[in-house]
């Protein structure tokens, strides 16, 4: 893609509205409940159409970490405020410059009176840039990063907390050196939902055992056009033997689109 089509792809174009939102007193439990019914990443808090704050799953995972209360605890207390936002009218190139430097995964949207207008994501970027900006040539093994690894008998709470610790979206389960599942914070999400104790119980119980996976040989722009089409935010990379070679995020994909913007 040519510089000047970049400048022509505007955030309010990609962007997904309307928002889910809850007011400033809404419970962490009543907010994640909503979270889990429409399989969203965050919700935004907001007052008279303002965007004051946003709730993530990794904020989900640090509550948890932590011991949190779901019941009593408003969502106030553990939002992140004031939000990181952009204008409708940035393109989306900027987007995903703002998004590599500051190593975040969304920006709230707002129009020109910083009204909530929508949320731009790593993968409304990815869909926006993947077919058109990447070299054909490239293979998965490129790209690839060691990711988070743990065995079917890891507690689920080591495993968030390793979650935690490495401010990561996943944790790959291998047995024999293979990959056999994946624990996501949509997994978690799920979890917390539905139980009063999430965390009990080990990765084999609820890991997912479908998930995205390619060989390191396999093309790097076929694969993110198939992560696009799945809609998965992670793939997991292995050698022709089928043994771990890594992991690849739609984080690692943004800063590829932002490193060849041409």
């Amino acid at each position: 893609m040519a510089n000047g089509e970049i400048g022509n792809v505007s955030v309010k174009s990609m962007m997904t509205r309307p928002v889910a939102t809850v007011s400033r007193k809404t419970t962490v439990k009543a907010a994640v409940n909503k979270m889990a019914k429409k399989n969203l990443s965050c919700i935004v808090i907001a007052e008279k159409k303002f965007p004051i704050g946003i709730f993530t799953k990794f904020d989900l995972l640090v509550f948890l970490n932590s011991g949190g209360d779901f019941g009593s605890t408003a969502i106030e207390t553990v939002m992140h405020t004031p939000v990181m936002s952009i204008e409708e009218t940035d393109n989306i190139f900027s987007a995903a410059e703002q998004m590599k430097n500051l190593r975040v995964r969304r920006f709230i949207v707002v129009d020109a009176g910083h009204r909530l207008s929508g949320i731009v994501t790593n993968g409304d970027v990815i869909r926006a840039f993947a077919q058109r900006a990447l070299d054909n040539s490239r293979t998965l093994s490129t790209l690839v990063q060691p990711g988070i690894v743990a065995t079917p008998k890891t507690p689920l709470k080591k495993i968030v907390k390793m979650m935690v610790e490495n401010r990561a979206s996943c944790v790959v389960i291998l047995r024999n050196g293979k990959p056999v599942g994946i624990v996501t914070d949509v997994v978690i999400a799920r979890l917390a939902d539905k139980s009063r104790k999430p965390l009990a119980g080990r990765a084999e119980t609820k890991m997912l055992k479908k998930f995205g996976k390619a060989a390191d040989s396999a093309l790097l722009r076929d694969t993110i056009v198939n992560m696009v089409k799945m809609k998965t935010r992670e793939i997991v990379v292995t050698s022709a033997d089928g043994r771990y070679v890594g992991f690849i995020s739609q984080r690692d994909v943004v800063s590829l689109i932002e490193a060849n913007p041409a």
